[in-house]
């Protein structure tokens, strides 16, 4: 029999799916880390390697992130744990720690209050000089908000708690650490709970009973250490001396739910709104929320209902949703019809921003606190509110495996990179406090991403100190510069060419020489290059192509529909744009044309080796 190891290998050696290769450029003045929602995974768990929690069927989104230079990592918390316990695992992985989940928190829920121990940390030196980003999906958006309230607060039961025990009590419950935090980001979080577990009822005491059943499981199993639910606390392992029959039958006998120390309380609205009384928001730390809402409203009856490209699973719940309004929660909160807007898990007002139990944001000034955010048309983003991203037309799940587009899959993988891309991005305007010197791209502009990831790589420079005229058509010389610039290449070592058009003392001809002698380029004729005239879009797509091929940067190939005027393309381009196409590197024209003969902008060149 295989060990799982070993599964996972033949898994990945079956055919893994990566987002393309991607130059570095990425500028973050702090590396960010990742915490998944419910019933995911992270990095710490094998699972992770054959489909990551970050990007699913559409690949590892954080090592593209990590490959633009961006410093990401994936943390891996409690599956079905509580907020508290998830944050205290956190806590424990970026400090290279064993878990302390609190002598007083132990005590109330009946568990073990040490946990897992990690042998080195997430980020080496994590403290208030060397700050990090965090970012939570789902649930994980409650549990980054929970962990920097104690990070900055402390637990005063919790420091009583362990001197009445003689024990010291974990620097994590002393507080003082708000500094150590730059930015929290979160998507499609539950703030104020979902009305998910109360409308679906059925569902969620199944999928909780369920989730717990598979947690005693896999907790005694070989299988642990490929999706660990992370309940040592709660005894689901194999103690030493102990059979599988003797741990299977302690296990199954323990009762996990009735502890209420888990997500299935903590997503309540009513417990969520009691988590949000306590937890304060800090002044110097900027917050970012992205909500999504994947319903359309009948014209004629004005009922919400699912949208028609909302992902099959979160179909019935959300439908459901849409029409639980007008209830009232057991703890007294009164659910209208502004709940019924969802994403097929959490409901969109949810997603927003945190409240109290009257519908207020609140900041540690009692001051209204958030600011509603129009993308990138403004990045005047402040710290201390909540920045209030604009509302996508995405399900749950689009937020981590991006958009399904039937036969069109590469540019469900662009546009998952793309958004990811522009989070990271605004990340970098409130910690670099730079964006790029050209005055004709606004930071509102479909290719600014591009052109800044480009341009921080040293990859393009403007046409002038403050143009970068991303319209204008790019020249075959500069397009031959910038892919010399994204390889790093010394160009100073390759001869002169026999082009009679690239003269030596031109700028451009030691890229010209460079890239012909790496077999990129072979010239408009056997004794002309065309270093002035445009580019055209196939003989970009050759060079790129041909780049690939020297360098061995890996091309994903997925199904896509091909171009409309496929039979235009000349025939030494053919090969290179259909491999192009299917790595979702270029994706033609609106119309579905691809425009062979057509020339190349500048933006479009930077759109494009950005997607390498």
């Amino acid at each position: 029999m295989k060990t799982p190891q070993e599964l996972l290998q033949q898994a990945l050696e079956a055919g893994e799916c990566l987002l393309p290769d991607a130059p570095p450029g990425g500028r973050s003045a702090h590396p960010t880390v990742f915490v998944h929602g419910l019933l995911g995974w992270g990095a710490q768990d094998a699972l992770y390697r054959a489909v990551p929690y970050w990007g699913l069927a559409a690949g590892d989104v954080l090592g593209y992130l990590n490959r633009c230079g961006y410093d990401c990592r994936a943390a891996s918390v409690g599956i079905i744990s509580s907020a508290w316990d998830r944050a205290c695992e956190l806590y424990a992985q970026l400090t290279g720690t064993t878990v302390d989940y609190g002598a007083a928190h132990a005590a109330e829920y009946g568990h073990a209050r040490y946990g897992a121990t990690y042998d080195k940390p997430l980020f080496e030196g994590w403290s208030a000089s060397k700050k990090i980003n965090l970012v939570g999906h789902s649930f994980g958006g409650a549990t980054i908000r929970l962990f920097l309230d104690i990070l900055a607060d402390g637990s005063a039961e919790e420091q009583a708690a362990a001197k009445a025990a003689g024990t010291e009590v974990s620097p994590f419950f002393e507080g003082g650490k708000a500094d150590w935090v730059y930015s929290l980001t979160t998507l499609a979080a539950p703030h104020n709970g979902t009305t998910f577990l109360e409308c679906c009822d059925n569902m969620a005491q199944f999928a909780a009973e369920a989730s717990t059943a598979m947690a005693k499981l896999l907790g005694i199993s070989d299988f642990k250490g490929v999706y660990d639910f992370q309940l040592e606390q709660f005894g689901f392992y194999r103690k030493d001396g102990e059979t599988v029959l003797e741990a299977l039958d302690r296990v199954l006998h323990s009762d996990f739910l009735s502890h209420n120390d888990n997500v299935f309380r903590d997503l309540t609205i009513d417990r969520a709104l009691e988590l949000n009384d306590d937890i304060e928001i800090q002044p110097n730390v900027y917050y970012f929320s992205y909500a999504g809402d994947k319903t359309r409203q009948s014209s004629a009856t004005g009922e919400r209902t699912s949208a028609v490209d909302m992902t099959p699973l979160f179909v019935p719940f959300a439908n459901r949703m849409c029409s639980y309004y007008d209830q009232t929660t057991a703890g007294g909160f009164r659910i209208d019809k502004t709940w019924a807007p969802n994403d097929g898990l959490v409901n969109t007002v949810s997603a927003l921003y945190p409240t109290d139990s009257a519908g207020r944001c609140l900041t540690k000034s009692g001051q209204t606190g958030y600011i509603q955010q129009d993308g990138y048309s403004n990045v005047s983003y402040q710290p201390g509110v909540w920045n209030v991203m604009p509302v996508r037309h995405y399900d749950h799940g689009n937020f981590i495996a991006g958009m399904p587009v039937p036969d069109l899959a590469s540019q469900s993988v662009t546009a998952l990179r793309q958004f990811y891309l522009s989070l990271m991005d605004n990340l970098s305007h409130v910690s670099a406090a730079s964006g790029l010197p050209f005055t004709d791209v606004a930071a509102d502009r479909w290719s600014y991403t591009y052109i800044k990831q480009m341009y921080d790589a040293g990859v393009v420079s403007g046409m002038t100190p403050t143009t970068f005229e991303p319209a204008g058509d790019v020249t075959r010389a500069q397009f031959v510069t910038m892919l010399a610039g994204l390889a790093k290449a010394d160009v100073s070592k390759y001869p002169a060419t026999s082009f009679r058009d690239v003269p030596e003392g031109a700028w451009y001809a030691p890229y010209v020489n460079w890239a012909l002698a790496n077999g990129i380029v072979s010239g408009t004729s056997a004794a002309t290059f065309s270093p002035d005239a445009s580019i055209t879009r196939q003989d970009m797509a050759v060079m790129l192509y041909s780049y690939t091929q020297r360098f061995q940067v890996h091309l994903q190939q997925q199904p896509v529909t091909p171009f409309t005027d496929a039979d235009s393309i000349a025939a030494y381009a053919q090969i290179a744009v259909q491999t192009l196409q299917r790595a979702g590197v270029i994706s033609g024209m609106p119309d579905g044309s691809f425009q062979p003969y057509g020339t190349a902008t500048r933006e479009q060149a930077c759109t494009m080796l950005c997607m390498l």
